[in-house]
């Protein structure tokens, strides 16, 4: 009786240690809103990828109004409007979620869609490529400041 009684109290406490972080609400699921910090980038013709330096903070801000902003060392050099998408590029292909931001960044200032196909997204990373032969990747970490919580904790 003592070995059934010490075993269901075991039970009980294992029980309410992994119930402790429970959410009481659906997980939402991840999403590209918030602030991103560039940390990795490169590709292009030797598609070799580099560290940023700690002296260049490039951040890329997405809105949940579907606005962004591009700053570099804290100054503003882009804002417009974003939207994510699911494309098909070929027939054969399978669908890509793409980042499309709405940019006045050319020659001659008329407006045009930069694309930038999601390559992985996770509640800290994300991680975006122009696709294509000589594809300019670039890595991006979620700004402890916009996370998502957890548990309590940011």
């Amino acid at each position: 009786m003592y070995s059934v009684l010490r075993s269901a109290t075991l039970l009980a406490v294992a029980l309410s240690s992994l119930s402790a972080c429970q959410r009481t609400t659906d997980v939402a699921p991840i999403t590209v809103e918030g602030e991103w910090r560039l940390t990795v980038a490169g590709g292009g013709i030797t598609g070799k990828m580099d560290a940023l330096p700690p002296t260049q903070d490039h951040r890329l801000v997405l809105g949940a109004d579907h606005h962004y902003a591009q700053y570099y060392n804290g100054q503003l050099q882009e804002s417009n409007t974003y939207e994510v998408r699911t494309v098909k590029h070929s027939y054969d292909s399978a669908e890509d979620k793409v980042l499309f931001l709405k940019s006045t960044n050319s020659p001659d200032g008329q407006p045009y869609e930069r694309q930038e196909i999601i390559l992985s997204l996770t509640e800290n990373k994300l991680e975006l490529s122009t696709g294509g032969g000589c594809a300019i990747n670039s890595v991006y970490e979620r700004s402890a400041a916009s996370g998502p919580f957890v548990c309590g904790v940011r």
